[in-house]
C-alpha cells in the first residue's frame, strides 16, 4: 500500500463507489455502480460558510464536526477557532490505501487534538466501516463534541424524501434553554402527508434542526432517507453507547426542501461549551451533551454507512439491526440483509 498526493480518493467495489475528499475530509460521493444518484450531493459554495469558516474546505457531502458542534465562543472565535471544528475545513492526509480502503489524519494544534480515520468498503456489498481514533494531544484535558453530518440533496432529495430513525425524546434546538418544556417524541411516518410537524416528511415545514435521543432500550443508533420515486435508501447505524444523539436539519427555500442532514453524534446541543454548561451541564433527557477527552487520551469511534435498493411498495425503513451483516426491515414488512465482512467492531 502506498502514500499519495491527491484530492479526492475513491474506493470502489463490484457494487458501489466511494469518494473522500482530503481538503475538509469529506465523503462527497457514495452511489450504487448501477444507480448513480449521489445522495451526498450537498456542497456549500466559498459563500455560504460561516465568517470564521471561509478560509477553508467548504461544507460537503458527509463531514465531520470535530472538537464542536455549532458554534464556538465568542473568545475561541477571536482566537481563530471555525464553526463545527477546524477539521471540516483543513487538509488531511492521505496514508496508506487500496480500491477498498483509506487510512488518513488530520492535527489540529487549534482543537488540541488528532485524529486516525480508517475507511473500509466491504468487497462486494454497498457498504462501509468508518473507524476513527480521536487524540488529545494537548497536556490539559479538554470538553469536545464529535458529531457526524452526513448531508442530502438533489437529485436523490426531493419532496417525497422519508427520514426514518429509531430516536425517542427530543426537541427543536433554539428551544436550548426550556428543552425539556418543549420536548417532543420522534414521530416517525405515522402522519405521513398529513402532519407537516412530522420530521421524517420533506414535503413541508420549517427550517431548522431538532436533537433527539437514541431511543435508550437501543443498542444501536441509525437513520435513512429513501426516495421512493428512484427506489433508493441510503442509511447510517452506529452503537449508541458511542453516539447517543441524532439531530435532524432540514433547510426549506421557497417552500421546497433544499437539504437535509442525517446527523449523529456525542451531542444534542447546538451551542458554544460556555452556553452547554450553563443550560445543560447535566444533559437533557438523561444524556450527556458533550465528552471529555483528558490529557493524552485516545478515544475510539465507529460506524456503518450502506445504500441499499427498496421494494416497489416500500416508502420508508421500520427498524435496521446488526447481526455482523446489515438487517434493514421495510414497511412494507419485507426484509434485506446486506452482508459485509469487516474487521472486528468496537464493543
Amino acid at each position: 500500500m502506498a502514500a499519495y498526493k491527491r484530492t479526492t480518493v475513491v474506493l470502489q467495489n463490484s457494487s458501489a463507489l466511494l469518494s473522500i475528499d482530503l481538503h475538509g475530509g469529506a465523503i462527497t460521493n457514495f452511489h450504487l455502480l448501477n444507480h448513480p444518484v449521489n445522495p451526498l450531493s450537498f456542497a456549500f459554495s466559498a459563500d455560504q460558510m460561516p465568517v470564521n469558516n471561509k478560509s477553508g474546505a467548504p461544507y460537503r457531502g458527509h463531514f465531520l464536526c470535530l472538537g464542536r458542534w455549532g458554534e464556538p465562543s465568542e473568545g475561541e472565535k477571536k482566537g481563530g477557532i471555525m464553526d463545527h471544528g477546524h477539521f471540516a475545513n483543513m487538509w488531511w492526509e492521505g496514508k496508506d490505501s487500496t480500491s477498498k480502503f483509506l487510512d488518513m489524519e488530520a492535527r489540529s494544534i487549534h482543537e488540541g487534538l488528532s485524529i486516525e480515520r480508517s475507511i473500509y468498503l466491504d468487497h462486494k456489498a454497498p457498504v462501509f466501516m468508518c473507524r476513527e481514533k480521536v487524540t488529545n494531544i494537548n497536556p490539559l484535558g479538554r470538553l469536545y463534541n464529535m458529531v457526524q453530518h452526513p448531508t442530502i440533496a438533489a437529485p436523490f432529495l426531493d419532496s417525497s424524501t422519508i427520514i426514518s430513525c429509531n430516536a425517542g425524546m427530543g426537541y427543536p434546538i433554539e428551544k436550548f434553554a426550556e428543552a425539556e418544556k418543549f420536548s417532543r417524541p420522534w414521530l416517525g411516518d405515522n402522519n405521513r402527508n398529513k402532519e407537516v410537524s412530522d420530521l421524517s416528511l420533506s414535503s413541508a415545514g420549517e427550517s431548522g434542526v431538532y436533537s433527539f435521543i437514541v431511543r435508550t432500550e437501543d443498542d444501536w443508533g441509525w437513520i435513512t432517507a429513501v426516495t421512493p420515486g428512484l427506489k433508493l435508501c441510503i442509511g447510517y447505524l452506529w452503537r449508541r453507547n458511542t453516539y447517543p444523539w441524532i439531530n435532524i436539519w432540514r433547510h426549506f427555500v421557497d417552500g421546497k426542501i433544499k437539504y437535509r442532514g442525517l446527523e449523529f453524534g456525542t451531542s444534542g446541543m447546538h451551542q458554544p461549551f460556555p452556553v452547554i454548561l450553563q443550560h445543560a451541564k447535566n444533559g437533557l433527557f438523561g444524556e450527556s451533551v458533550f465528552d471529555y477527552i483528558d490529557a493524552g487520551e485516545i478515544q475510539l469511534k465507529e460506524y456503518y454507512g450502506f445504500l441499499l435498493t427498496i421494494p416497489e411498495a416500500c416508502h420508508s425503513i421500520s427498524n435496521i439491526y446488526f447481526d455482523g451483516h446489515v438487517n434493514v426491515n421495510f414497511d412494507d414488512g419485507s426484509t434485506d440483509i446486506i452482508k459485509c465482512n469487516f474487521p472486528h467492531p468496537i464493543n
